[in-house]
């Protein structure tokens, strides 16, 4: 007959004078036909339909009994009856080509060791990946192109389909779009992989005090400054998370405090073993350690593409700083409108700056000033809002940086000037 025409028994039958397979590797050949079966279910199907077939050849034809007797141990346990009552001996099945034999018990072993580890850390949403050894996925893969089978799928996409749905419970479930983890199986060794993902906070801090870094970095000698990082760190004890990084919309120079609307920020907890936590809770564990000098609001969950977004240019953020500013000249305080209405809707260009040469690239950078409201506070010191796009270095726009910055209030005025203390007032992000 045909190849292209024969039937599907006529096929499976023709692969298993070949090869044996187990009952899910072998209906894993057509798994694209019909619908609601396991591969399992139709491998078993299949082979009771093709025994029954080759007993009525056997009663119909006493020389199909041979065909029967070579066949029989291909297709297993199906076959072990009629083989019995034929030859008077027990049927030895071979081992199955693909998997072995091990496939399911692999499956069933699998998903009790994987149940437990989503369980230990507090995992409810999570997606299935297989790694097969090679030899076995291109063995499948030369049956499969060798009988020409078109509606066949891989080991691979079996085991994480029957492991993922097995897993299922009223505590966990797949989710492909935002998995909390990601369950790797290895076959055939049986190893498992638990890759937990970051449990991802959307936050805003507030620092209080001068001298607070944003983020931890350490050294032999112990930190420099106290870190909002640190301050947040009672978030890692009652998440059992193994570390703590923060995202944050920008960051405040190390002597500027962050005060009026906080800065919005991501706090990233890498291996939590407790999620089911309330915000209440979270934010609770976040103000533990702050010393009264750092505050956190915690707002709610954030995405991965959200973390994205604190990575890319602060062109789109706005920003409101609050500046004392010192004049060489007392008489500079008189000429305040002048300086407003100069730096209205003005772009300056800005030279990285030399205090932080040693660490950055030296590069131009455009940034436009919205707005400067001064008051005088004594002769020769004011206090200026200034409302600016993100990225700006508002400690130069004063002072200059020996002509690095262009313009500024000091070239503007014709004085030195410089930016005793600085607070930010208001940070606008994209992504809140």
């Amino acid at each position: 007959m045909d190849e292209k025409h024969e039937s599907i028994v006529e096929k499976a039958k023709r692969i298993l004078e070949k090869y044996p397979l187990c009952d899910r590797c072998l209906g894993r050949m057509f798994a694209g036909l019909g619908y609601g079966w396991s591969n399992k279910e139709r491998g078993d199907a299949l082979k009771r339909v093709l025994v029954m077939e080759l007993h009525r050849a056997v009663r119909e034809d006493g020389e199909a009994e041979e065909e029967f007797k070579k066949i029989a141990p291909n297709i297993g346990s199906q076959a072990s009856g009629l083989y019995e009552k034929l030859t008077g001996r027990k049927l030895e099945p071979r081992e199955c080509a693909i998997c072995g034999g091990r496939l399911d018990s692999f499956i069933e072993e699998t998903v009790h060791k994987a149940r437990g580890l989503l369980k230990a850390y507090d995992i409810s949403r999570y997606v299935v990946g297989a790694r097969v050894d090679p030899e076995i996925e291109e063995t499948e893969r030369r049956i499969r192109e060798e009988f020409g089978l078109a509606y066949g799928e891989s080991i691979r996409a079996e085991i994480r389909r029957e492991i993922g749905k097995r897993l299922m419970s009223e505590d966990a479930r797949p989710d492909f779009s935002d998995p909390e983890a990601t369950v790797l199986v290895h076959f055939p060794s049986g190893r498992i992989e638990l890759q937990v993902n970051s449990l991802l906070l959307k936050a805003r801090y507030w620092k209080k005090a001068r001298y607070i870094s944003q983020a931890y970095w350490p050294s032999p000698e112990g930190p420099r400054y106290f870190s909002v990082e640190q301050a947040a760190w009672g978030l890692l004890r009652v998440t059992g998370a193994e570390r703590l990084i923060l995202h944050a919309a920008g960051r405040e120079d190390v002597d500027a405090r962050m005060l009026g609307s906080g800065r919005p920020a991501i706090i990233e907890l890498k291996v939590p073993r407790r999620r089911r936590l309330t915000l209440r809770e979270l934010e609770e564990a976040a103000n533990m350690e702050g010393r009264g000098l750092v505050e956190f609001r915690i707002e709610g969950l954030a995405s991965r593409r959200e973390v994205r977004l604190y990575k890319q240019d602060y062109s789109r953020t706005r920003k409101v700083y609050k500046a004392l500013i010192a004049f060489s000249d007392p008489s500079a305080t008189d000429r305040l409108g002048e300086l407003e209405e100069f730096f209205r809707d003005r772009v300056v260009l800005q030279r990285t700056p030399r205090r932080v040469l040693h660490r950055r690239p030296d590069r131009l950078r455009r940034r436009r000033v919205y707005g400067v409201s001064c008051s005088p506070v004594v002769r020769g010191v004011v206090e200026c809002l200034i409302e600016a796009e993100g990225g700006l270095y508002v400690k130069e726009l004063v002072s200059g940086d020996a002509g690095r910055t262009n313009p500024s209030f000091a070239s503007v005025l014709g004085v030195n000037a410089e930016c005793v203390e600085l607070d930010v007032l208001l940070v606008e992000h994209g992504g809140f």
